[in-house]
């Protein structure tokens, strides 16, 4: 990418400063819903508060979000190499009445640990004990349905202790090709979700028997872009997915990101969120705002550690709705994963952060759409009504309302 050229967009440097200093304060959520219905501002106000959040660095990714009349959204990327450019096609948006945002940088969520317990997340959450009513899979004899969790992320490899519950999807950073994983990230969280058990090897997921569709959103580096992960939100509503697991953040919002979360939810999907890594530098001014976990109606998982505490990198804030497992966790990466350390050469690798504790309640919830048929918001109301609740009494910025319990989930009414 070119350097970002200093030449200031048309408009006063007061007006420059001030729209910066905007962006920064409210972490973006209102520059980038850039909606040509805000009467009171005028175009170069947008233009400017649009091209005046993007920082060094950022990609040069200008977004058109359009809406179909199902509310289905889609998303039109220009990439250019100046803020020149990206000004001059912010502008013509606006002026056509189109919606218009600059693409965030997100990242998958992840701190390598070299550890290698066991899986006493499993244990935590009485894992045996659940699979006697459900495992996520099919069974006409009980009346379970097949769950599928979306994992969006770096992809998800083919690995023997994910077998056959790892389903064809879909790679939206380099079209056509599938959705394997060059990095380990993925599929170490369709691990967490879905590892098979009591095949005597490896790992269990919590939800053993459920199905991941691999959506690959992030490149082999960890990185990516919001209008991408848009992109891979909508397809996975549209391939009927009950779960969709976000273990990935941006600290910016993005409206394509947000309008595709909300189509999502709208056709009864679940959307899980890790709640960020930021934990350990974040308490004199709070933590940043985490993307998509902050959104409406997305779940936001903080992580514990295996004495029930906050994991000391895991974010806290008004974001925050649970938390799960995430420190230290034991799960399936592909032999040639990019994650280093000691899970070289391996196929089982223990890795800490929030991005581990997401899968564990997007697990969580696909046991109770494949128990009890609930979606959406249905679970995300008894996910916080039956968690065990930890730290502060109620719910509070660390634990969200306590620690996810899967068995009192199933077992709610």
């Amino acid at each position: 990418m070119a350097p970002h050229s200093t030449t200031p967009p048309r408009t006063s440097r007061v007006r420059r400063l001030l729209a910066s200093v905007s962006a920064l304060v409210l972490a973006g959520a209102l520059v980038s819903a850039a909606s040509p219905a805000q009467a009171d501002d005028s175009l170069e106000d947008q233009v400017a508060a649009i091209i005046g959040s993007v920082l060094r660095g950022d990609p040069l990714r200008v977004v058109v979000t359009r809406t179909s009349a199902d509310g289905r959204p889609t998303f039109d990327t220009t990439v250019v190499s100046t803020l020149e450019a990206a000004t001059a096609l912010v502008r013509t948006a606006l002026a056509q009445g189109q919606t218009v945002s600059m693409a965030r940088p997100a990242r998958a969520l992840q701190s390598n640990d070299t550890g290698r317990p066991r899986q006493w997340g499993l244990t935590r959450l009485r894992a045996e004990s659940l699979w006697s009513t459900t495992t996520g899979g099919a069974n006409r004899s009980k009346g379970n349905r097949q769950a599928t969790v979306a994992v969006l992320d770096t992809g998800v490899a083919a690995h023997p202790d994910l077998g056959a519950n790892r389903l064809t999807g879909r790679d939206f950073v380099a079209p056509g090709t599938s959705a394997a994983d060059p990095n380990g990230h993925g599929t170490h969280v369709a691990g967490v979700i879905a590892a098979i058990a009591n095949n005597r090897r490896g790992i269990a997921g919590l939800a053993p028997h459920a199905k991941i569709l691999p959506v690959r959103v992030l490149g082999a580096d960890g990185g990516g872009t919001t209008d991408v992960i848009a992109r891979g939100v909508v397809w996975a509503a549209d391939r009927g997915a009950q779960v969709i697991n976000l273990s990935l953040a941006a600290d910016r919002s993005d409206v394509a990101l947000q309008r595709a979360v909300r189509y999502a939810q709208g056709r009864g999907a679940l959307v899980v969120a890790a709640a960020g890594n930021d934990g350990e530098g974040c308490f004199l001014f709070g933590c940043p705002t985490q993307y998509p976990a902050a959104y409406a109606d997305v779940v936001g998982v903080a992580a514990v550690n295996s004495s029930l505490e906050r994991a000391s990198f895991s974010s806290f804030g008004s974001w925050v709705d649970v938390a799960a497992p995430g420190d230290v966790v034991l799960s399936t990466i592909p032999s040639s994963q990019r994650l280093g350390g000691d899970c070289d050469g391996r196929l089982y690798c223990a890795l800490s952060g929030t991005s581990m504790a997401a899968p564990h309640v997007a697990a969580a919830a696909a046991l109770a759409y494949s128990e009890k048929g609930w979606r959406g918001t249905a679970i995300a109301r008894r996910l916080f009504s039956t968690a065990s609740d930890l730290g502060s009494s109620g719910r509070d910025d660390s634990f969200g309302h306590g620690l996810v319990n899967p068995n009192a989930l199933i077992r709610s009414r």
